[in-house]
């Protein structure tokens, strides 16, 4: 698997990326999803779910919703963290806009192999106690463990937070996912007036008025 994980492309490392955030608490994604959150046609997530599944990166059958099998979710785990990494480095360090910092991490997590995110992560140690950047885990569960996550539905007015983990029940990922609240993504509280059952928020999709009762599922570590 080695070799093929060297010929992924940068496309289909955003396959494995989305399909992660969207299976998060069912686990598994539909095409439609996928489709949806990024913003291409059925035809082209079938091709790709197809080219995955050669290499053995997904379970994929038509019709059938879609699961990465352990290999798969090892390889969407790293790019998830090289994301998250670069993002708080971006954010925090850099002062760049949380839409900017996701932007720049989506393209750059593809371009840096694991020594030159080594080398990073050793130049961000002890930096920020706040951010990741001096954790080398790869695995994924961290987004578990992390001592400063919190639930969005903690969040104050004006709060910036990365997305830890998403609806982990699995009832509201579809909605949250088409939101923009997904794994790794950055979210922004715009306003949370007092009294209110719902809280304005800024994602990478755009602003949307999201009931407090579905952020509590979600957990979020502040940048």
């Amino acid at each position: 698997m080695a070799e093929g994980r060297q010929k992924l492309s940068e496309n289909l490392e955003d396959y494995l990326e989305i399909i992660s955030a969207l299976s998060s608490g069912s686990g598994s994604a539909r095409t439609t999803d996928i489709a949806a959150a990024l913003n291409v046609k059925k035809p082209s997530v079938t091709a790709a779910l197809n080219v995955l599944s050669e290499k053995g990166l997904v379970t994929y059958e038509r019709y059938k919703p879609v699961m990465l099998t352990q290999e798969g979710q090892k390889l969407a785990n790293k790019v998830m963290h090289k994301h998250r990494l670069l993002s708080n480095f971006f954010t925090e360090i850099l002062g760049v806009s949380p839409a900017d910092a996701d932007e720049a991490a989506c393209k750059m997590e593809h371009a840096l192999d694991d020594s030159m995110m080594k080398k990073l992560v050793t130049f961000l140690k002890g930096i920020s106690v706040t951010m990741c950047s001096d954790c080398d885990d790869s695995s994924g569960e961290c987004t578990k463990t992390c001592p400063h996550a919190l639930t969005l539905d903690k969040l104050e007015k004006g709060d910036k937070a990365i997305i830890l983990t998403m609806d982990e029940d699995g009832k509201h990922y579809k909605s949250l996912s088409e939101a923009g609240v997904l794994q790794s993504a950055s979210v922004k509280v715009l306003d949370k007036p007092d009294g209110e059952k719902s809280m304005k928020i800024k994602t990478i999709y755009g602003e949307f008025f999201m009931p407090i009762a579905k952020m509590k599922g979600v957990r979020v570590k502040r940048i």
